[in-house]
């Protein structure tokens, strides 16, 4: 598995990309998809694949966009072996429900 976590410039978003820049999220989404790569939160992407090849295509599909690279502040990469979610157990105590 393999994970892909970016973090924008949100004032280099509106210039490069413009309005509704929030528009970029929702494309990047779209380009990560087609690599097999599945939001897990905020601007954390994740890929069951173990093919290294398909990360960096993904990685070149992104800064493809001339927006993206414009606004893009960091980029990472990693190896992840196993993903966990924790988050019924973290709300098996919740009163709002």
């Amino acid at each position: 598995m393999y994970a892909i976590s970016f973090d924008m410039m949100v004032s280099d978003l509106k210039k490069y990309y413009g309005e509704p820049y929030n528009n970029a999220y929702y494309e990047i989404s779209n380009i990560l998809e087609g690599f097999n790569f599945f939001r897990t939160q905020g601007s954390v992407y994740l890929s069951d694949l173990n093919d290294l090849a398909n990360l960096v295509d993904a990685i070149d599909a992104l800064t493809d966009k001339e927006w993206f690279a414009n606004s893009v502040r960091d980029l990472r990469a990693f190896k992840t072996e196993d993903w966990s979610n924790f988050t019924a157990r973290a709300k098996r105590k919740a009163t709002n429900l």
